[in-house]
């Protein structure tokens, strides 16, 4: 027995040892990795998050240059078209992303252009040159409309063109415009070199470059250009569902312009599946749990190495306590090496002292308080327990309260003395009566009460047993020389567990008054049983 107690407290011990370590493990391997999924995720998304902000920079800044370029233009002589024809040509031999530049009268129609294209043509509708009559004008990417068949066109795809178009003014007065239209090639060259730089970083990742003005896609995946883009979004980084129902970690940044160039709105959208995104993430936590459960391991054969040395003690502990309780020692074993356990045994062998001396105290004083000091019975301390208990039967009880008639008169008459013999008497024959589980209890003075259960005991079964109580008290009682003789009253009532026993224990003391009132001698019943 004392084998198997040591056995299974060092089991516990190290249980507990290794769970709390294992907790205290997880717990913090779960904060670390917590706060480090955060951080690399921020990171990432801060990253996808500066590459669509780069490449916003990217584009205003080609916009910017071709404005500035146009700009320088709007010295423009207009009263030799060839020669500015030759100039326009120039510049667009340089710079190729002009697919088209011509100048305009007052009216809006073309007076020179590169390679003589629309010239003596009217774009007098258009808003390259209603936009730019007063001030500068650079529109958003559309398709060629009056150019579509006069350009070159190798891919066979439709031509797209962002607009430039400054005003043209001689002395104060308005001249026409400079109109050109940018080829829209440039922004997909752009976007190609973005791509291939992010991918040699990043894997599965797409670029977007979405209008402001009606949220199409501009540039970025064959399937969705043209067509609006279907998540909003706002600036940073965010993981959202797309249309395709997964989930992408996506970063965006809005086009703000460069200098003077005020920006069209683009919104530079990148993307990447957020379950590519956060791999490093799910590995990193992965990798931390192993170092966890790999420490846990290691402080559970730890704490088992600890728990065997903490026992050791302990069992020769239990051991003596065991022999104590044989009577075959008297003293804990001294434990050395050990504070708190030599202490604890000092303390066992003190405590085992003091509650051995203690439990017969108990006992006593126990017995003192639920006893009449006088008599032997219960009393009111006792009797207020066997209520409490009494709650839960299911059977109801028979109270009898029983006051003595002529006690007084004893005392009086021979002296308390003999009136306390007298109560030792009527309690003597209260103890011998033969009701199963009676349970007699002295009050007060010579108030006394009785309970027992009624066992289908019919009323008449009950008065009975009452007036066999009062002849057996009425007897006379012989105490030395004297002969000395009371009667008894008795208050009945019938408890019944629905009800609280102080209830009937009142309808008894009132029925009691009810005996004494007519007569004495007598048992009365609750009215309510009668």
């Amino acid at each position: 027995m004392i084998k198997s107690f040591t056995m299974r407290l060092g089991l516990i011990l190290a249980l507990s040892i290794a769970t709390l370590v294992f907790l205290l493990t997880i717990a913090l391997t779960s904060l670390i990795s917590h706060r480090a999924s955060d951080s690399l995720e921020q990171e990432i998304g801060e990253r996808l998050s500066t590459t669509s902000h780069q490449l916003a920079d990217k584009l205003d800044f080609y916009m910017w240059s071709r404005y500035q370029e146009v700009q320088l233009l709007q010295g423009l002589d207009l009263g030799d078209p060839d020669a500015t024809r030759r100039l326009l040509d120039q510049v667009q031999s340089n710079i190729p992303a002009f697919s088209w530049m011509g100048v305009t009268d007052a009216e809006g129609t073309v007076v020179a252009s590169t390679n003589g294209i629309l010239e003596e043509a009217s774009i007098a509708e258009r808003p390259v040159y209603l936009e730019a009559k007063e001030t500068p004008f650079i529109g958003d990417v559309h398709e060629a409309v009056l150019l579509a068949e006069l350009l070159p066109n190798p891919t066979g795809e439709p031509l797209q063109f962002v607009d430039i178009s400054v005003p043209l003014f001689q002395d104060g007065t308005f001249q026409g415009v400079l109109a050109t239209h940018l080829s829209w090639a440039w922004g997909k060259e752009v976007l190609g070199h973005f791509n291939r730089t992010l991918h040699e970083q990043v894997d599965d990742t797409d670029l977007f470059v979405v209008s402001e003005r009606d949220n199409v896609v501009l540039l970025g995946p064959d399937d969705l250009v043209g067509k609006p883009l279907p998540v909003s979004f706002t600036e940073g980084a965010s993981v959202k569902e797309w249309e395709d129902g997964q989930d992408y970690l996506t970063g965006m940044s809005i086009g703000e312009g460069y200098d003077e160039y005020p920006g069209l709105g683009w919104r530079v959208v990148v993307r990447q599946p957020a379950a590519v995104a956060f791999a490093p993430v799910e590995a990193l936590e992965t990798r931390i749990l192993w170092i966890g459960l790999f420490a846990s391991l290691v402080t559970a054969v730890l704490g088992w190495l600890l728990a065997s040395v903490v026992t050791r003690p302990l069992k020769r502990i239990t051991e003596t306590a065991s022999l104590m309780e044989q009577g075959k020692a008297n003293t804990f074993p001294h434990q050395s090496g050990i504070e708190e356990i030599e202490s604890l045994a000092f303390a066992l062998e003190s405590l085992v002292t003091s509650l051995t001396e203690s439990e017969s105290e108990r006992v006593h004083f126990e017995l003192l308080a639920n006893r009449d000091a006088l008599t032997g019975l219960s009393n009111r301390v006792a009797l207020r327990e066997q209520l409490n208990q009494l709650l839960t039967s299911k059977e109801p009880y028979v109270f009898f309260y029983i006051d003595l008639d002529g006690f007084k008169a004893v005392n009086d008459t021979y002296g308390h003395a003999v009136g306390d013999e007298l109560l030792v008497e009527v309690a003597r024959r209260l103890q011998t009566l033969t009701i199963d589980d009676i349970y007699p209890v002295r009050l007060s003075g010579d108030e006394f009460f009785l309970m027992f259960p009624r066992h289908e005991r019919s009323i008449q079964d009950i008065q009975e047993i009452g007036t066999s109580i009062i002849d057996t008290l009425s007897q006379p009682v012989m105490l030395g020389l004297i002969s000395v003789k009371v009667g008894a009253s008795i208050g009945a009532s019938i408890w019944s567990p629905a009800e609280p026993p102080h209830v009937a224990i009142e309808q008894a003391d009132n029925a009691l008054y009810r005996s004494k009132a007519n007569g004495k001698k007598l048992l009365s019943f609750h009215e309510s049983f009668e």
